[in-house]
This record gives structure tokens, sequence and C-alpha cells, in this order.
């Protein structure tokens, strides 16, 4: 297992932790709001199987259900990216609502992830 990201961001009095990791063929990606990560909302997602016609990205819920749809979005937005199946573990312990971390979180993703692919 290999460490490819360590990064955070501030969003308004909040701090989000994210961690990548390569694995054999697949990614391990860890977000948290506490500098202790947690397990959270387990999510699996795989890239599109045909890259020239736009199919959909395939994504499970393995375990829990805060933030459901944030888990979703990350995991897809992440192994379309690195065109590579994503485990990811979002563990977010304070009560903000999904719309207020949803944009600057996805766009902080885009930012970590670009740097890695390129």
């Amino acid at each position: 297992m290999k460490l490819l990201a360590e990064e955070n961001i501030k969003i308004e009095d909040l701090t989000v932790h994210l961690n990548l990791f390569k694995l054999h063929k697949s990614f391990l990606l860890l977000i948290s709001d506490q500098p202790n990560m947690g397990i959270g909302n387990v999510t699996l997602s795989s890239p599109p199987i045909n890259e020239g016609i736009r199919s959909p990205t395939a994504s499970y819920n393995l375990f829990g259900m805060n933030t459901k749809l944030l888990s979703t979005i990350i995991a897809e937005r992440a192994s379309n990216i690195l065109k590579a199946p994503v485990l990811l573990l979002l563990f977010l312990k304070s009560k903000k609502e999904d719309e207020e971390v949803i944009k600057p979180l996805v766009n902080f993703l885009n930012k970590v992830l670009k740097k890695i692919t390129e």
C-alpha cells in the first residue's frame, strides 16, 4: 500500500482530511473531519466498463447510512478519474448538511486527483 496523497481543506469551520492509498489495481480513499480517521460510510465504486461509451460508474454503499449521497458522489468521481475501483471510507462527525459540503469537497477531490493523474 502506497500513500499517494495526504491533504487537508478548510470548509468554513470544518477541517477535512483526505488520504489516498494505491493498492494493487485499486485505491483506498479515506476522508474524515477528524485527525484520526474512522470507518463511517463505506462505499465501493468501479469505473465505467466501456471507456468510449458513456456508461455509468457502479457504486455500492456497503456500510453506513449518514452522508450516503455524498459518499456515492465522491466514490464514483474518484473511480471515474482514477479509472480503477475505489473503496471510500467517509467519516464525518460534524452535523453539517450535505449541501454545504458537497461542492467544496468535490472540488478539493478533483484538485487532488488531478495532481496524481498528471
